[in-house]
């Protein structure tokens, strides 16, 4: 492939540097139309969409890295497209900083941190169905925002928060806990197809939704669910009611958002949008095959 983009302002926008744990967009645009855009991040390729732009054509992605897996330091960000018949690819750089998360002491039934041996299939095969469906990878963008909040009750738990269950060291929680009595509706932030649906051991009554472009949210500890595996959900529709399924200490809604395959802190997008996202971030222009503005 090539390293430069193709005749034509082309431009792909992304930040020089970014918190561990936390969301950060990507834009890929350009005054030609182009085709298959697509970025890779943290070893996983993303598709993505092309929409019309402000000045032609763009297609946007929502990206970030799960504190538990992700150290700092500088990881490779590369973008892929076609345009008049050839392929491009324009690399880059994201530097991840270091974020400090609390600590949060929690008290469970005593199986909930050591389960059964009898347990133990069950809870294996919960976890690949449950890795397949974080997995799904559509190029479609279903997604807009500023997300839908899911309940309007405070947040309890953050996301980050490093677990310590019964006095035992667990990893850092993956999501974002909402205080919802049980039978409290939930909706669904993003429009999307419902890719997974269950009551695991772990996370109680659950939903997984696929809004494209490695957009996946997930909802746990629900008492009753109100979609199933197929369904398209529209943005604010009803997905379920919140309960205390699963390893809990109460009711309430444990929501996630994994772009990519990256559990991402999901609260500060509720506040946000994605031009608001990148609007002042790094961007690498190339005006005609060769040239630097």
């Amino acid at each position: 492939m090539k390293t430069l983009p193709a005749l034509g302002s082309t431009s792909v926008i992304y930040p020089e540097s970014w918190d561990v744990g936390q969301v950060f967009a990507a834009a890929l645009s350009s005054h030609s139309p182009f085709e298959a855009p697509a970025l890779t991040w943290l070893g996983r390729k993303v598709f993505l969409d092309v929409e019309p732009g402000r000045e032609g054509y763009v297609a946007y992605a929502l990206l970030g890295s799960h504190v538990r897996d992700v150290k700092p330091g500088d990881y490779p960000l590369e973008f892929s497209f076609t345009q008049d018949g050839e392929q491009f690819l324009v690399k880059s750089t994201v530097r991840l900083r270091a974020k400090r998360y609390p600590e949060e002491h929690l008290k469970v039934e005593s199986q909930m941190v050591n389960p059964p041996k009898s347990e133990a299939a069950r809870i294996q095969q919960e976890a690949r169905l449950a890795a397949a469906a974080r997995k799904t990878m559509t190029a479609k963008r279903l997604w807009t925002t500023p997300p839908e909040r899911p309940v309007a009750g405070v947040v309890t738990s953050k996301y980050g928060f490093r677990r310590v269950y019964n006095s035992v060291p667990r990893s850092p929680h993956a999501g974002t806990d909402f205080r919802a009595p049980t039978g409290t509706p939930i909706k669904a932030p993003f429009a999307g197809k419902v890719v997974l649906t269950g009551f695991y051991y772990y996370s109680g009554g659950s939903v997984f939704i696929d809004s494209g472009n490695g957009v996946i949210s997930l909802f746990f500890h629900m008492s009753e669910l109100s979609v199933k595996e197929g369904d398209e959900v529209k943005k604010g529709q009803v997905v379920g009611k919140s309960g205390a399924t699963g390893r809990v200490t109460g009711a309430h809604l444990h929501y996630a958002l994994s772009l990519a395959g990256q559990y991402s802190d999901p609260e500060p997008l509720f506040s946000t949008s994605i031009t608001q996202l990148l609007r002042g971030m790094k961007a690498t222009v190339v005006r005609g095959e060769g040239q630097s503005p």
